[in-house]
């Protein structure tokens, strides 16, 4: 049995960030920059009217002008503005030359074709090339999660196939004879399979691809037929739910030897979750988890999100500190603890409250759920008031 740490880094050297690909900007959202861009010209490329107004000469002290036409967003227009000579503007559009300033509508008195001046500003209200940016200048860094802002700026520089991080293709394997659909009505001895819906939303939220889900029953020859029809060489990584123990039908083990999986630990000493399966082969990232949800929803954010992140190329979030907002009692266990806590800031802190929890299948106090906590192994209970080490088990990207 090896320390959560000690597990976290065995993850994380072996957690090789996958092939880059293009993707068009629909399909970019979300995913993980792997170059950088720059813009070929300036932005923005020409001075232009940042009000709807009149053009006239910066150096212009006349306070009535003659009205030389108008120029529209979209329209080039060039036009050497002499003293007393003005021209109609609309925001956006492209000055007709340089030492120009805008006034706003607001500011002047039109009676077309002449047009008076009311109230002089500091103010130029113009957008000058190049103040946004300089061609070539790099505006998004290799490494950055595409959010809707990064989104419109590849637009805004016509990078319309950016090369993003591939999205890791999972295979979900659950087991159990007792397990049935969630549509099924349950009979004597029978759970429904929450397990399933739990690691494809997971996934899906922190930036996997395709994820794939296979049932099978407490049998290895089962399990293998089913893992082998679905090609497992095509994921990145495999997930099996339940039989990661030590138990006469716990086959998790033994379907990793016909994977050609090398097991690189099989327990840590974390509660819950202590019987975790950690394997690679030459093709994939392979989990065996144990059955319970709520040891799912642990050992999926302290281990199987670390490959996750690693094979997407996104740099880790830094660990946090938190203050316990009440006092977390009976907590003696030999193992570290990971407890499911509600965070709020309160008075310029970061706050948690405990949420109660009977067992590692108790799922109930999830929803509630948005961060754990660490309770150091051979702790009796934690004052209100401490800090605790914190995880968030919301997606910041």
């Amino acid at each position: 049995m090896i320390s959560v740490v000690a597990a976290q880094e065995r993850i994380r050297e072996r957690s090789v960030t996958l092939p880059a690909e293009p993707a068009s900007l629909p399909q970019a959202h979300g995913r993980i920059l792997r170059e950088p861009v720059s813009s070929a010209e300036d932005l923005p490329p020409f001075d232009r009217s940042a009000m709807d107004g009149y053009v006239l000469r910066a150096d212009d002290s006349a306070s009535e002008f003659e009205i030389m036409g108008e120029i529209r967003a979209g329209e080039t227009i060039d036009a050497d503005l002499k003293a007393g000579q003005a021209m109609r503007i609309f925001t956006g559009a492209r000055l007709p030359g340089p030492g120009l300033r805008v006034v706003m509508q607001e500011d002047v008195e039109a009676q077309p074709p002449r047009m008076r001046l009311l109230k002089r500003s500091d103010h130029l209200h113009v957008r000058h090339r190049g103040e946004d940016a300089r061609a070539g200048e790099v505006l998004l860094e290799p490494g950055l999660a595409l959010d809707a802002a990064a989104v419109a700026l590849l637009a805004s520089v016509g990078k319309t196939s950016p090369l993003v991080s591939r999205l890791p293709r999972v295979l979900h394997l659950t087991t159990g004879d007792e397990i049935v659909s969630p549509e099924q009505p349950l009979a004597s001895g029978q759970i429904r399979n929450s397990n399933a819906s739990l690691i494809s939303a997971l996934c899906r939220e922190w930036g996997a691809g395709a994820v794939t889900h296979l049932h099978a029953p407490d049998h290895l020859e089962t399990m293998i037929d089913l893992v082998d029809q679905a090609s497992p060489k095509t994921y990145d990584i495999i997930l099996v739910s339940g039989g990661s123990g030590a138990g006469k039908y716990d086959f998790t083990a033994e379907l990793l030897q016909h994977l050609q999986a090398e097991i690189h630990f099989r327990q840590v000493d974390v509660r819950p979750g202590k019987p975790l399966i950690f394997a690679t082969s030459a093709a994939q990232i392979v989990f065996g988890l144990p059955g319970n949800a709520l040891s799912h929803f642990v050992c999926f954010h302290l281990f199987v999100l670390l490959a996750l992140t690693g094979l997407l190329g996104r740099t880790q979030a830094p660990g946090a500190v938190a203050v316990l907002a009440e006092p977390l009692l009976d907590t003696m266990n030999s193992r570290e603890t990971w407890w499911p806590v509600r965070s709020a800031f309160r008075e310029g802190r970061l706050e948690v409250r405990p949420l109660p929890w009977k067992s590692s299948g108790d799922i109930t106090r999830l929803p509630k759920a948005d961060a754990l906590i660490r309770v150091p192994g051979g702790t009796p209970e934690l004052p209100a008031g401490t800090l605790v080490e914190y995880l968030s088990t919301r997606n910041p990207f």
